[in-house]
């Protein structure tokens, strides 16, 4: 498979892996998601306007989360990270609130700037937040979204909605054909599977002549189409999750990356002020 190459991190020397999916995916279904996606967008300010967001998303956590800059992060800057990420804001960031900020700045520099293995950096970090019932789900969508958007190129986006191997469910298997025919997929859990499912979007983008922004382009594909799974969904307990308005069709994709309407004008749902 042209899409199973090796990637180096730039800077610290780490290698992240391809695996194989076990699974073919269709073409047709992304590109019907790709289509849908821009349908979607349109009346929204178009996809280039989702594309800044992510961008202003990504350099707010380069920012706030560089080594030279972690130090200094303080309890604001931590909620200005945590309302970010949809899963955490909702669930998880009441608990957090709880730690001390020099022990999440701590955490936080270990996963995205320590040694050894990701997969364990990520359990360890999982492992050490604080949580109850529901909310200790949202831990590994933060580790997630911390990774990938404070280095979208090296780190494919790992949330649970892009692929969830404990539930079988994602938009990985959403773009399996016949997915719902097939009990359980043979696709392990490991970031090498996002690594590969990521190159294998963007290959597709690139087929249909997208050749800019295609890591951040594929953070909207994969999440147009689990949106499409959550539409389908609506009545059931998905809808009872992601709430919202059911007349806005590009809500969930805004809701999975963390960009509703206050990140889309470049506002902090928390303060209500323009992001410098």
């Amino acid at each position: 498979m042209a899409w199973l190459r090796r990637r180096q991190a730039k800077g610290s020397g780490e290698n992240l892996e391809p695996s194989e999916l076990g699974v073919e995916l269709s073409p047709q279904r992304c590109e019907q998601a790709l289509q849908q996606l821009f349908d979607n967008l349109e009346a929204d300010g178009g996809v280039e306007r989702y594309v800044a967001a992510l961008k202003m998303k990504s350099e707010l956590f380069g920012r706030l989360l560089a080594p030279e800059a972690l130090s200094q992060l303080d309890e604001e800057a931590r909620d200005t990270v945590l309302e970010r990420v949809f899963s955490a804001r909702r669930r998880l960031a009441p608990h957090l609130r709880e730690m001390e900020v020099a022990d999440f700045r701590s955490l936080v520099g270990e996963l995205l700037h320590g040694k050894g293995d990701l997969e364990e950096r990520m359990e360890a970090f999982v492992e050490a937040l604080p949580c109850e019932g529901k909310a200790c789900r949202a831990r590994r969508d933060l580790a997630a979204d911390l990774l990938h958007f404070y280095d979208p190129e090296r780190y494919p986006l790992m949330t649970r909605w892009v692929w969830d191997v404990n539930t079988d469910s994602g938009a990985l298997r959403e773009l399996v054909p016949h997915s719902d025919q097939i009990e359980r997929l043979p696709t392990g859990g490991e970031p090498g599977v996002f690594l590969t499912l990521r190159d294998w979007v963007k290959e597709q983008l690139e087929a249909q002549a997208f050749y800019r922004d295609l890591d951040l382009m594929a953070d909207l594909l994969l999440a147009q189409v689990y949106a499409q799974y959550i539409k389908a969904m609506a009545e059931g307990m998905l809808r009872t999750d992601f709430g919202g308005n059911s007349e806005d069709p590009s809500e969930h994709v805004r809701k999975l990356l963390g960009i509703d309407e206050q990140r889309l004008k470049g506002r902090s749902r928390l303060k209500g002020e323009t992001e410098g």
